[in-house]
């Protein structure tokens, strides 16, 4: 780790780029066999904030000076939902136009990605959650498909979005072998940055009620997250120059699990401005942190937890990935 965090330094110093991140609806028509979202999860409270609500977060964004907004919700495929998401983004870009807009929706058709672009939109985060199809096809119905969601990473990049993915380490049925075939099929695809997390289980899925799955789950927590530093370690010496987020499901796993990640491999964190009367119906995954917090603490805490590790918030700086910056140049 330390030969990462050398070569992280050599790119950004001590800078943490900031993302505020808004989760504006937890309706989703997948049926992912791990997510708290799920579409047959009949116990989640679903919601989809309205416009006013989402700039009003995104005021709070630019007064914060975080840089960048995420736009996150569940995978929802209506017409009226595309028409909603293209609103907010034309919205945000007409009223800040120098603030980074990233989308994490799911899998759109390669028209409606290009309208996104030509609305403001110039980052999207679409995890593959892992590279072997086989682990794939076992997190999720047959209807979903890991070609898919390929395609639609490459449709990305083919229309010059900067391109996050990302995986979940400690899956039930993944291997060694398996993380280095992600390290090699992130480095050979070419992606600009990476949201990599922790797979936390979710009483109301199908593998997270597993009583067999949690215990262990449990008893393999300390392993799981030192292969997550580890893995984010290799991942930063093979691709120097790409953005790394620092992802919530880490502190999960230890108290300053964010801090431990940036310390080492990432440069980039993501405070949620979700309203709180939402954050507990955005249930990813059992004992997500910060639910009770508002924006505004959110904000506070994670800019204490940043200078007392020693690095710097990088307030106002729209984040680049310089690793996109100089494949386009």
């Amino acid at each position: 780790m330390e030969l990462a965090k050398q070569t992280k330094e050599s790119v950004f110093g001590k800078k943490v780029w900031f993302r505020g991140i808004i989760e504006f609806s937890n309706i989703c028509h997948n049926n992912c066999y791990y997510c708290g979202i799920r579409s047959d999860n009949t116990e989640k409270e679903s919601f989809i904030m309205s416009h006013d609500e989402i700039l009003s977060c995104v005021d709070f964004i630019h007064s914060a000076n975080y840089g960048s907004v995420v736009f996150q919700s569940g995978e929802i495929k209506s017409e009226s939902f595309k028409d909603f998401l293209l609103t907010t983004v034309e919205s945000t870009h007409r009223k800040y136009p120098k603030l980074g807009i990233t989308i994490s929706c799911g899998e759109f058709d390669r028209d409606f990605l290009k309208n996104l672009k030509l609305a403001g939109a110039n980052r999207y985060l679409l995890r593959i959650e892992t590279s072997n199809n086989d682990l794939y096809q076992k997190l999720h119905p047959n209807e979903m498909l890991w070609d898919d969601r390929y395609a639609c990473l490459k449709n990305l990049q083919q229309l010059d979005y900067q391109v996050g993915t990302g995986i979940m380490i400690g899956l039930p049925g993944q291997t060694l072998d398996d993380l280095f075939h992600d390290l090699k099929f992130f480095v050979d695809n070419q992606f600009d940055m990476f949201g990599v997390g922790l797979y936390v289980t979710h009483q109301n899925t199908p593998i997270g009620s597993d009583p067999a799955v949690v215990t262990w789950w449990n008893n393999n927590k300390e392993k799981h997250f030192n292969r997550l530093l580890n893995f984010l370690s290799i991942l930063r010496i093979l691709l120097p120059t790409v953005n790394i987020a620092a992802t919530t499901s880490c502190d999960v796993f230890h108290p300053s699990g964010r801090m431990m990640v940036l310390n080492s491999s990432g440069n980039i964190i993501m405070p949620v401005v979700t309203p709180q009367k939402y954050r507990h119906h955005y249930l990813l995954y059992d004992g997500k942190p910060c639910m009770d917090e508002t924006k505004e603490i959110c904000y506070d805490c994670t800019i204490a937890k940043l200078k007392k590790a020693g690095l710097e918030p990088a307030l106002g700086e729209h984040g680049t990935s310089p690793f996109y910056i100089k494949k386009n140049t």
